[in-house]
């Protein structure tokens, strides 16, 4: 049920982040190497944490723990503030 719509904002994120290494400097400031693992990985853990909480029978989508997992750590655990 709510798979599908979260691998679209996903494959949105992903895409935005590929495109902005096209402009360089001006898109970041150090050259990142992101690619297809890290969208594969996300989209691994986003189908795992949906299982788990329908599984689980909760009601709620574990928002806190994905926005960190595949905010933070699979993209945001390449970008440095140097």
């Amino acid at each position: 049920w709510a798979f599908r719509p979260l691998v679209y904002g996903l494959c949105f994120l992903h895409a935005v982040v590929l495109e902005r290494r096209k402009y360089g400097k001006i898109g970041w400031n150090v050259s990142y190497d992101f690619n297809e693992s890290d969208f594969n990985i996300s989209r691994r853990l986003l189908a795992l944490y949906l299982t788990k909480a329908h599984e689980n029978g909760d009601e709620m989508i574990p928002w806190g723990s994905l926005k960190y997992l595949i905010g933070d750590a699979m993209y945001g655990g390449r970008v440095s503030d140097d």
